[in-house]
């Protein structure tokens, strides 16, 4: 395997410099690291090297200080465990949507305007939007200092997961029986999503922010999409495709992430406009060599933002299996191209802090300007580690 060209010139960079270089395809001192998901107060505690107590009286700086003591470039949105005892970020409860039927999401389809002027001038709130952003950039940015940010929107795209607001019962009916209310509704939700990213491109510029977008829906279970491909080709992801254009238009790049089965999906979420994918699970048939093979409608390749095991090597492997897990990111990548390291989702309580750090430390440690060699890793180390 090749590295990239030896540069002298290239050294010390800083986290945002190193982070635009590898956007850019340009020469990096190493692979950047990106931070931000991450459970557990005491693991937050041991990875910032210091007690509990001391992380609980400022959550958010402590956070971001344990990220910055293992060396990342670049911070998503973080998670902040405010409870000691916290083992959960969030989740969704089909107990909690029994009363919900499929014909809400009729009845919610019929009212919608029907025009993209009505929609916009009934709908949507720009001086909302603005004020939301300005103040979510200005906070994380000042709060992150010289860690950048990774913007991370869920709303950028026309929104899948209807299931938040109606269960997965009610919303997996609704597909089957009302398929046009649902296509509507996905229809509705592209053209404000692209009238607020608009607005969030103006104080992107404003904030100086990277030029990538993480984002994405939940859209494939362990077996594959949760929905047929067709109907999303059709009721879907052109909706996604019209709400991601100013981001393609201002030269930002757009991550998907990742989570279950999505290969069936990865020729029409690049047809979208994204051009790199985050998450990964190995052992659902995810394979970062084929996605690497994919190029975006300019000729981009893809990146990957990911790559660490949060179901099996992070959890249940050694420092080892970690390092061995990074090894072969680098292999899929030729030696990190494109590549940026992140965990596959939220990384839970049990995962030993030793796993992160061995991560982080192996990562730095290379130098992808010199290239590694040896043998081809063609199968992710986490297929051998079996949870529990």
């Amino acid at each position: 395997m090749s590295g990239r060209h030896h540069d002298n010139g290239v050294r010390d960079m800083t986290r945002k410099a190193r982070l635009l270089a590898q956007l850019a395809g340009d020469d990096i001192d190493r692979v950047p690291i990106v931070g931000g998901w991450s459970l557990g107060a005491r693991n937050l505690a041991a990875l910032g090297g210091m007690t509990v107590e001391a992380y609980l009286t400022d959550p958010l700086a402590h956070v971001i200080a344990a990220n910055r003591r293992q060396g990342v470039d670049g911070m998503v949105p973080p998670i902040i465990p405010q409870d000691v005892d916290a083992i959960r970020a969030g989740s969704l409860q089909e107990e909690g949507f029994t009363e919900l039927e499929p014909e809400a999401i009729l009845h919610r389809a019929e009212a919608i305007p029907d025009s993209a002027d009505e929609i916009l001038r009934t709908r949507f709130d720009a001086a909302a939007v603005d004020a939301e952003f300005r103040e979510h950039f200005s906070r994380m940015t000042g709060a992150m200092d010289d860690i950048a940010l990774v913007p991370t929107i869920w709303a950028a795209p026309a929104n899948f997961s209807l299931y938040f607001t109606y269960g997965y019962v009610a919303f997996l009916s609704a597909v089957a029986l009302y398929p046009e209310a649902v296509a509507r509704i996905y229809w509705e939700d592209g053209i404000l999503s692209r009238e607020r990213n608009h607005h969030i491109i103006r104080l992107w510029k404003e904030f100086d922010l990277i030029p990538l977008l993480f984002t994405g829906d939940d859209i494939c279970t362990n077996d594959g999409p949760m929905v047929q491909p067709a109907f999303l080709r059709d009721a879907y992801w052109p909706h996604v495709a019209r709400a991601l254009e100013p981001y393609r238009e201002a030269g930002i790049r757009c991550i998907h992430h990742c989570d279950g089965n999505v290969m069936p999906l990865v020729d029409d979420m690049v047809a979208a406009g994204f051009t790199g994918f985050q998450g990964f699970q190995y052992e659902c048939g995810v394979d970062i060599y084929d996605l690497r093979t994919r190029r975006g409608p300019d000729g981009e390749e893809m990146l990957i933002m990911g790559g660490l095991s949060v179901t099996r090597t992070l959890p249940f492997g050694t420092p080892d299996d970690v390092r061995r897990e990074v090894d072969y990111c680098l292999d899929a990548t030729d030696g990190g191209r494109g590549f940026l390291l992140f965990t596959s989702n939220v990384t839970g309580v049990e995962v030993p802090p030793a796993n992160l750090e061995a991560a982080y430390r192996h990562l730095t440690a290379y130098d992808p300007r010199v290239g590694r060699t040896g043998e081809k890793i063609v199968t992710p180390p986490a297929l051998g580690i079996e949870p529990g």
